[in-house]
């Protein structure tokens, strides 16, 4: 069964797309329908891999197919389980991502309970989001780790016996912040790794799964996910009514990750390269001004928006791929008349620049927020390196 996601306005507005996992990660879903066939399902998985691969709309899958197995002599009751897991309301399923600090908990009272009302609003809408959008981010404003109480939640429920059927299912979204700060969260989640509660699953999801204690790499069975492929991001578009040569221009941009494919669709490709352009001209060139304006949107946007942040990354990392790529004779999908000129320009006049060297400062911009650094110096850091990268 394919899953219907709305996306936002521009090119594709109020247009429902159909995305099946199992068909777009058919390798990885054969392995994990094997898994429910053969009922030797795990305790605790790993899912890992790039951003957009689909390993958190996977994991939805594989709890929805699982808990729907158990109502397998009654098609009714099979299917409702399967749709509320999918919607992300079934009354076996616990959800684990990155929440804010919020106010003191009470005793007995829950981590929901200690977020002030808009982060609350807010985490609801998330969840609402992603239950009709597999490749929706749940991300709040300040959420930089996984707290200690929602583990300590976790352990105060999980081994009480349940009179519901099914298997209980524990998602953790961005599982490596886990690690954050002290790794006080890690360190609990290892106590229920190492005494795996009964009739449970954990699947850990994360992009960076580096970041996370060997103790807890070694207690879970690993999935590593590839990105995917260009084929199946076009045919997608394609299948939702955006024309070959777009669909083409953005499922090579997007390098494999869905949810930049969905999200550079959201808008006419003019504004993408307009957006791609002026954001590599306020990094290149000294101007004190334009350098504070992209210093101070970008801090706030790792506060506020933090896929928005990450998206700019891209964006410019893409340009300075696109230069590289232009000075060495390959051709690749933003050498269009709009950006050519300017790719041209720049390579005449930065010959000798270290363009390696400039995308990996972009990937370490990125991945500063993970490390709870101070953004506006991460951010003048990066603008005063990349100008000794230019020479």
């Amino acid at each position: 069964m394919g899953q219907s996601t709305k996306i936002g306005s521009g090119a594709m507005v109020d247009q429902m797309i159909n995305f099946d996992i199992k068909i777009s990660q058919s390798g990885i879903w054969e392995l994990l329908e094997k898994s429910i066939g053969n009922q030797k399902i795990g305790s605790a998985y790993l899912f890992s891999g790039p951003s957009g691969a689909g390993k958190e709309a996977m994991a939805i899958e594989y709890g929805a197919a699982i808990n729907k197995a158990h109502f397998s002599a009654d098609e009714s009751l099979a299917e409702a389980s399967y749709m509320r897991f999918k919607t992300l309301q079934h009354e076996l399923l616990k959800l684990i991502v990155p929440l804010p600090v919020g106010k003191p908990q009470k005793d007995n009272g829950t981590i929901l309970e200690s977020l002030n009302t808009a982060d609350l609003e807010l985490l609801k809408d998330n969840i609402a989001q992603k239950s009709t959008n597999p490749f929706h981010k749940i991300i709040l404003p300040n959420a930089t780790r996984i707290r200690i109480n929602s583990i300590r939640e976790l352990r105060s429920t999980l081994y009480l016996k349940s009179d519901d059927i099914g298997r209980k299912f524990v998602l953790i979204f961005d599982a490596h912040l886990l690690t954050a700060g002290q790794a006080e969260s890690a360190n609990a989640l290892l106590k229920i790794l190492e005494e795996p509660p009964p009739n449970t699953t954990l699947i850990l999801v994360t992009d960076n799964k580096n970041q996370l204690l060997p103790t807890i790499l070694s207690r879970c069975q690993h999935i590593d996910f590839p990105p995917l492929t260009k084929e199946i991001i076009k045919d997608t578009l394609l299948k939702n009514e955006i024309d070959s040569e777009l669909a083409e221009l953005i499922a090579g941009i997007s390098q494999g990750n869905m949810r930049r494919a969905l999200k550079i669709s959201e808008e006419p490709i003019e504004n993408l390269i307009t957006s791609i352009n002026e954001l590599a001209m306020s990094i290149i060139y000294i101007d004190g001004k334009i350098w504070r304006k992209f210093i101070n949107d970008n801090a706030q946007l790792v506060r506020n928006n933090l896929s928005k942040f990450r998206f700019n990354m891209f964006l410019l990392q893409l340009w300075f791929k696109s230069s590289y790529y232009l000075r060495i004779g390959v051709n690749t999908d933003l050498h269009r008349p709009e950006l050519l000129k300017y790719l041209q320009n720049f390579n005449h006049k930065y010959p000798n620049a270290d363009l390696q060297k400039i995308d990996i400062l972009l990937e370490d911009s990125i991945e500063a927020n993970g490390r709870n650094l101070y953004m506006p110096l991460v951010l003048t850091n990066l603008l005063i390196t990349i100008q000794k990268h230019l020479k």
